[in-house]
């Protein structure tokens, strides 16, 4: 899955290369490192169940449901949910924060995680 999203990712390094002409990466940044662990991350394999835990440790403040271990930070958890609610459902994160109006994450090809935070 790795060589596959890096094959086809035009865009990807597209928005990178402006990124990095406008200064938005900290001197002496890797932009193929930092776009090969982005590429890597997309290509992660999850379990319906382990997909599950990982939502309600987020969903949770950062406490494993499983192991009442606190394993995510508090501010890891924030602006992992703040980046699933602006732009976690890709195009559509905008209408889906006012109609749906929680984090949500859809993968590019399978799956979908929607949470309520502490709940």
């Amino acid at each position: 899955t790795f060589l596959s999203e890096k094959a086809e990712a035009d865009r990807n390094f597209a928005i990178g290369y402006y990124l990095k002409e406008h200064g938005v990466f900290p001197d002496n940044t890797s932009l193929t490192g930092t776009l090969d662990l982005y590429f890597q991350l997309c290509s992660v394999e999850a379990t319906t169940d382990s997909a599950a835990v990982i939502s309600a440790t987020l969903a949770n403040g950062g406490v494993c449901p499983t192991t009442k271990v606190e394993c995510v930070t508090a501010d890891a958890v924030r602006n992992t949910l703040s980046l699933m609610y602006s732009c976690g459902i890709y195009d559509y994160s905008g209408e889906w924060a006012f109609d749906v109006g929680i984090p949500a994450k859809s993968p590019g090809r399978n799956g979908h995680s929607a949470l309520i935070p502490l709940l």
